[in-house]
């Protein structure tokens, strides 16, 4: 019988895929983190960048704001030069106000340019004097005097200031474009470096989780192959070992079948060899009568223990009337051979029990008689059987001192537990049965429990017999 080979440990846990898998692992939460954290930098510098663009957009609101509001001021003033009606004219003062606040919001706004603040102040006193001019001519309300001269001086300074600011305001309004070029291009090149090192870490991250995931895959195939290997193995294992046990019943039986045949007919030829001195002797010299009386005496202890040794091996009781025979004789020569007072309870079955189940219980019994008068020390052994529509059991109970403890947490482990422990288990488990050992300081019990269909209990009492050891 062939046995599943078990792989050797290289290829069972290779140790190259659980620290693959951890490195991708750690690569994958390391590029998760980075991106992350350069998602959060930059996305901060975007905000920046907008709060930037959204600045520049407000300066040039107010430049155009502004340079509008000077427009209306001197278009009034040229309805004034026209009409010659200064009503046309007296809303001047509140223009005027509104765009000296907006050349403080400039002044606010473009506190960290020099170029453009420089512009301001000179915008500004350029804008002051128009201011202090026009409010002489509202005061005055004839701002374009008696002659033509005068006249034309007046309008020639009101055109140069308003060029001069007019351009001012330009100036400023392109410096201003130019940033909202730059700021716009650099939070452009912002967002596509954000997309673009968001997108590559997040593949990064996704591939070695993906490799990850297959490297998990790949150890829980390994796993499910290595876990059927074992099934597979602990099958052939399990047939493997009731091959044995089966071989061990055959070799037994063979064994005393020859003890019996062979050696025990030699043993009695022997006898009647002696017998027939004996009598021959009887009328020759005393010297060597003593000595053949010890032969014949030797001779027959020995045909005992061939025919003993024989019944142990493979009693014939058990295939002639079965396990309750086989365990009343087995009980009595133990009782005899230990010195331990042995109490038997039988149940009455109405059928024999099949061969392989009473060759089973008799070889659970015969292992466990032979522990306590080993190990135990007790002094009674309480053997019972029960039978019930679909179980018999076996129970062997002794008053001695108990199992180790570690020997019973390796067995109740699934471990052997010691040899006799392991093969009783193993020849039931073969059977469908199982084995329960229950050990402490005031002794052991021992079930044999095997499920049967033919166990037919009948009506009259269970058998009880107390064997004495004298």
């Amino acid at each position: 019988m062939s046995v599943v080979g078990v792989p050797n440990r290289s290829e069972s846990h290779p140790l190259g895929m659980p620290a693959m898998r951890l490195g991708s692992l750690v690569l994958a939460a390391i590029f998760l983190l980075a991106t992350g954290v350069v998602g959060f930098i930059t996305v901060d510098r975007l905000q920046s960048s907008r709060d930037l663009v959204l600045h520049t957009y407000l300066v040039r609101g107010l430049l155009k704001d502004l340079r509008s509001d000077i427009g209306s001021v001197h278009a009034n003033f040229d309805l004034y030069q026209l009409t010659g009606n200064f009503n046309e004219v007296a809303h001047l003062d509140e223009q005027l106000q509104r765009e000296l606040s907006m050349v403080a919001q400039l002044q606010q706004l473009t506190a960290d340019n020099a170029l453009q603040q420089v512009r301001l102040d000179a915008f500004q006193e350029v804008l002051q004097q128009d201011i202090e001019q026009l409010n002489a001519c509202m005061r005055q309300q004839n701002c374009l005097g008696p002659n033509a001269s005068s006249k034309n001086e007046f309008l020639a300074k009101i055109s140069g200031r308003r060029r001069t600011m007019s351009d001012t305001l330009r100036n400023m309004e392109g410096m201003e474009d130019t940033l909202l070029q730059t700021r716009l291009t650099i939070w452009h090149r912002l967002f596509i470096r954000l997309v673009i090192i968001l997108a590559t870490c997040l593949t990064l991250a996704l591939l070695l989780l993906a490799y990850n995931f297959r490297l998990l895959f790949r150890e829980i195939e390994r796993r499910k192959q290595q876990a059927q290997l074992e099934k597979n193995n602990a099958e052939s294992y399990k047939m493997l070992s009731a091959r044995i046990l089966e071989l061990q019943d055959v070799e037994r039986r063979r064994i005393a079948r020859e003890l019996h045949d062979s050696v025990g007919q030699f043993l009695a030829g022997l006898k009647i060899n002696l017998g027939r001195l004996q009598r021959r002797e009887a009328e020759a010299t005393a010297q060597s009568y003593p000595l053949l009386l010890e032969s014949i005496d030797l001779t027959d202890r020995a045909i005992v223990e061939v025919r003993t040794i024989s019944h142990l091996l493979h009693p014939p009781l058990l295939d002639e009337l079965g396990f309750h025979s086989a365990a009343r004789w087995y009980a009595e020569g133990f009782a005899k051979r230990s010195g331990i007072q042995v109490d038997l309870h039988l149940a009455e079955i109405v059928e024999r029990l099949p061969k392989q189940i009473e060759l089973a219980l008799f070889r659970v019994l015969q292992e466990s008689l032979t522990n306590v008068h080993r190990h135990a020390k007790a002094s009674t052994v309480d053997i019972e059987v029960l039978c019930t529509d679909d179980l018999v059991i076996l129970a062997v109970s002794d008053d001695g001192r108990g199992l180790h403890p570690d020997v019973l947490q390796r067995f109740r482990g699934g471990h052997a537990g010691g040899i006799g422990l392991a093969g009783m288990r193993e020849r039931l488990a073969e059977l469908g049965g199982r084995l329960e050992v229950d050990s402490g300081p005031t002794g052991t019990r021992i079930r044999a429990i095997l499920p049967i269909h033919e166990c037919d209990p009948a009506d009259a009492p269970a058998e009880n017999i107390s064997i004495s050891p004298d």
